[in-house]
């Protein structure tokens, strides 16, 4: 009879034990997921280049991007430059065809 006592009071208490463990669990919080993404885009063809990247982190957004191109007079490069609070864009016209057709004569376009 003793022994059915003390079995029963065992599995009692394990039954009791099991119930209330989810209850403590809810009130605990999961730690949340450090993440950080990086995006890199590289392209070349014949009139030009695209090289930028974002980077998706805890605090924002930040990117940057650079764009070339070839024409007949010269390059042209234009970008951004991006961080979670501002942005800036800017251009580069440089028609520097004539000045490099000065120190290498031909015609290299």
């Amino acid at each position: 009879m003793t022994r059915r006592l003390i079995a029963a009071s065992l599995i009692f208490g394990a039954l009791v034990t099991l119930a209330v463990m989810p209850a403590a669990a809810e009130h605990k919080t999961a730690e949340s997921k450090r993440s950080i993404d990086l995006n890199v885009d590289l392209g070349v063809d014949r009139e030009g280049f695209r090289l930028g990247g974002q980077l998706f982190g805890l605090e924002g957004v930040y990117g940057a991007w650079l764009n070339g191109q070839f024409g007949k007079r010269g390059l042209t490069l234009d970008g951004r430059v991006q961080d979670p609070a501002s942005a800036f864009n800017f251009k580069l016209n440089a028609e520097i065809a004539e000045w490099l057709l000065r120190f290498f004569p031909g015609d290299p376009f």
